[in-house]
């Protein structure tokens, strides 16, 4: 039943996500229309700057929702660091820096929605493979200490 909810509730938010591409042309917006000195571009870009910042939070809380399911079930989605948030600015940056590396041609990867690539990005910075053997070090590390006093 959980995965059923899970799985209807990326489907439904991939059919109404926006585009990478939509995201893209805001954020790449928001520096020239806050450059300008007429009101209405400096409210714009305000604007501009909440709704990715909005979107940034949603597809950041729905991947946490995500993760905390795939990870009852023993398959977690990523691992992410004990000292890491996932903010909307930290996942905002997350989107940018995945689209930027994504080597697809630009018509197929405009195509994607905001939490495809999110979800790409966030599975490639944070894999649980990694997290697990970096935590399985600290502890072995933590026990040499511990055994040579």
């Amino acid at each position: 039943m959980r995965r059923m909810t899970l799985l209807l509730l990326l489907i439904s938010a991939n059919t109404w996500a926006d585009t990478i591409d939509h995201f893209m042309n805001i954020v790449n917006n928001i520096p020239q229309m806050e450059m300008k000195a007429d009101p209405q571009s400096q409210a714009w870009a305000r604007s501009a700057r909440n709704v990715v910042t909005l979107t940034s939070e949603s597809v950041a809380e729905s991947l946490i929702f995500a993760n905390e399911t795939a990870s009852r079930a023993g398959q977690p989605l990523f691992c992410l660091p004990v000292n890491v948030q996932l903010n909307p600015d930290v996942m905002s940056n997350l989107i940018q820096q995945t689209y930027a590396e994504i080597s697809s041609q630009a018509s197929d990867k405009d195509k994607m929605t905001v939490s495809q690539v999110a979800l790409m990005g966030i599975t490639k910075q944070y894999p649980c493979k990694l997290q697990q053997t970096r935590d399985m070090q600290q502890f072995g590390q933590a026990l040499q200490h511990v055994s040579a006093r």
